[in-house]
């Protein structure tokens, strides 16, 4: 306590800022009973000053200590104690405002630090930054951190924003990246994974985003188009360490051992080609046997269609005929690879995932096929799919590679396993298009003798004639504008639920068959198809399906891959009363047949034999299909209500979900 009159001998020591001082000089109000209360001014006998408020002879209530160094404090004291907020003020220029406990620095406050920019902003404990706060280093605040601390170094979760543009959003401990992390150089780089001591430490991504070289056209070409180097494996102390993968931007791509950035011991070489070269590497070239060339061999594509060669065949002799076929239009078909994969509207990031690749995706692919007038019942996007998943299955070698040397883990993180059936965003290669196009024309023209004549059928009466021309009239997504798309696209997660609702199923549940694909008496379950519709070929479609035996791959696919009818569909928006009032069934069926069938008619055919062929309440969709459908219904009851976009068509729908 805090006394004047001496003759009464009261205690002369004050506990301030755990500093031992007495009163020599005091000028202000007192109690009846001698002692400080109310306002006063105090000078200490170490030369400190006190100017504020007084109860019982303590220094309590808001006023301001001034220390003989310089320091100032003004704010808040409790009992003798600097507690509650306040502002600390030092003689280097250095400010704090905020929060304060017993003197120190202690909840939420700011602190600006002398001599330079440096501010930080958030959480104290015991006068150290701890908790979540967020520094600046700059004037121009573009160099910052967000996120954790602990005892005054970064802990946790948080984001660093260099000066240069690198940016870093992760984990840390003691002032170092750790955990998982993203760390990205400018627009040029992109490392994606583990860290440990402030360096990449375990499985990671590690993307160049850049062109190739200055100057490089970021336009989807396929001389000059951007498809990124990838590497994905193993790190150790920020280098390519242990077993990983790299894609390079050529479609080539290393996958096997690494030491010290550099390809070593066991690997897997693929050419851009598609041919495949095994065996070991030292300090990143191929150690090769006598009389071994490094290379791809041959001019064409190389074709991993063993499993569709029949016993009798000369292989060598079919896959030789099928390379050549594909060599001779070669040209047409880059142009045709290069035009469908600048769809933006079909990209990656419409399906909410990540992009480091101008590849073409299967999302495009399926778009090139319907343009093309592919898909039919007894050739559906779903038998199309299954034969993608063994397009984007890796070689042969590349999976016993994976099962010696990498973990269950690791083999994941590189891109093994086969892909979901049905998911848009498979990255398909030049070579692995060529390689879908055997197969579809395999599906397709079975009618036909050979290999050969369907490949060729295939490109000549569909692809070729159609692709290019029908790329300069898009499918009705690409008419609407980038926002518009992009509107869709934030609204297809809350649409999910939806869909499961309608298939009755569950998101990450297992596959069953649902209701309409037990059809003409047959039980047996038959794969979900897209365009797949009752006809008189429906029975040829069932055996069709016994034939392939695919019943087993049904029930094994993913949500993705689950189909719904279009009955079930329009019964669920018609309860939900989703739709409006202006919008009949008629039209409300018409809008998911175009979105499951643009571009599978010829435009020979008149609407009515269209309408007539097509319009079938059993008809199946897949989830793209039925976001495009929603969509078109938006558009009709916003050309009804004379509208200039249909988002808000679509905002009234989301509300309603």
């Amino acid at each position: 306590m805090l006394y004047a009159d001496k003759a009464k001998q009261p205690p002369s020591v004050v506990n301030l800022e755990t500093q031992e001082v007495t009163v020599s000089k005091y000028e202000g109000s007192r109690a009846v009973d001698g002692l400080f209360e109310g306002a006063g001014h105090a000078v200490f006998t170490s030369g400190n000053t006190y100017n504020g408020l007084f109860q019982r002879g303590q220094i309590h209530g808001q006023g301001k200590y001034v220390w003989t160094d310089g320091l100032v404090y003004t704010g808040i004291f409790m009992n003798n104690q600097i507690s509650g907020t306040g502002i600390y003020e030092w003689p280097s220029g250095a400010t704090y405002e905020g929060d304060v406990s017993n003197g120190k620095r202690h909840g939420f406050g700011t602190m600006r630090f002398a001599g330079s920019h440096v501010v930080y902003t958030g959480q104290w404990q015991d006068s150290k930054r701890h908790g979540q706060g967020k520094m600046l280093y700059d004037k121009a605040e573009k160099c910052f951190y967000e996120g954790g601390w602990q005892t005054n170094l970064k802990h946790g979760q948080g984001t660093m924003h260099y000066s240069s543009g690198n940016t870093y959003t992760g984990g840390w401990e003691a002032d170092q990246k750790q955990g998982q992390g993203c760390m990205q150089w400018g627009e040029g780089e992109q490392y994606t994974g583990q860290w440990a001591n402030g360096l990449q430490n375990g499985i990671g991504q590690h993307v160049w985003i850049q062109p190739a070289f200055p100057g490089a056209r970021t336009v989807s070409n396929h001389a000059f188009f951007l498809r990124h180097n990838r590497y994905e494996g193993m790190f150790k102390d920020g280098q390519r360490h242990g077993y990983g993968a790299l894609y390079y931007a050529t479609g080539a791509s290393y996958e096997g051992e690494w030491q010290r950035d550099q390809k070593h011991g066991q690997g897997v070489f693929t050419f851009e080609n598609g041919t495949v070269f095994g065996g070991m590497f030292a300090e990143d070239q191929a150690v090769l046997k006598e009389g071994q060339a490094w290379g791809p061999v041959g001019l064409g594509v190389k074709l991993r269609v063993h499993d569709l060669l029949e016993d009798g065949d000369n292989k060598q002799a079919v896959l030789t005929a099928l390379s050549n076929e594909l060599l001779c239009v070669n040209t047409e078909l880059r142009v045709v690879y290069d035009a469908y994969s600048g769809r933006q509207g079909q990209r990656p990031w419409a399906w909410g995932q990540p992009e480091h690749s101008a590849a073409l995706t299967s999302a495009q692919l399926w778009l090139l096929l319907r343009e093309c007038n592919v898909p039919e019942p007894d050739c559906s996007l779903a038998y199309i799919n299954m034969a993608l998943a063994q397009v984007c299955s890796p070689p042969p070698q590349v999976k016993r590679l994976r099962s010696e040397l990498a973990s269950s883990e690791l083999a994941v993180a590189v891109g093994g396993g086969v892909p979901p059936l049905h998911t848009p965003t498979c990255q398909l290669l030049f070579w692995d298009f060529c390689e879908a196009l055997v197969r579809i024309a395999h599906l397709k023209f079975r009618h036909l003798p050979s290999m050969q004549q369907r490949l060729h059928q295939l490109l000549h009466t569909l692809i070729l004639p159609h692709a290019i021309k029908n790329n300069k009239s898009n499918l009705w997504l690409q008419h609407q504008s980038d926002a518009d798309v992009q509107a869709l696209s934030a609204s297809t997660a809350a649409l999910q639920p939806l869909f499961f609702q309608i298939a009755q199923l569950e998101p990450n549940s297992s596959w069953t068959a649902p209701a309409e694909s037990v059809r003409d008496g047959n039980n047996r379950d038959s794969a979900p198809s897209t365009c797949t519709h009752n006809s008189p070929q429906a029975n040829s479609n069932a055996s069709k399906a016994a034939e392939l035996d695919r019943n087993d791959q049904a029930r094994q696919l993913s949500w993705t891959s689950t189909s719904i009818s279009l009955r079930r569909v329009l019964q669920t928006l018609q309860k939900r009363r989703l739709l409006g009032a202006g919008i009949s069934t008629q039209q409300a069926l018409q809008a998911f047949q175009n979105a499951c069938y643009a571009g599978c008619r010829t435009e020979e055919a008149g609407p009515a034999d269209s309408l007539a062929d097509i319009l079938n309440l059993d008809s199946t969709m897949i989830f793209p299909e039925f976001v495009e459908g929603l969509a078109r219904c938006c558009a009709l009851e916003a050309r009804q209500g004379e509208q200039d976009s249909w988002v808000s068509q679509l905002n009234v729908m989301m509300t309603k979900l």
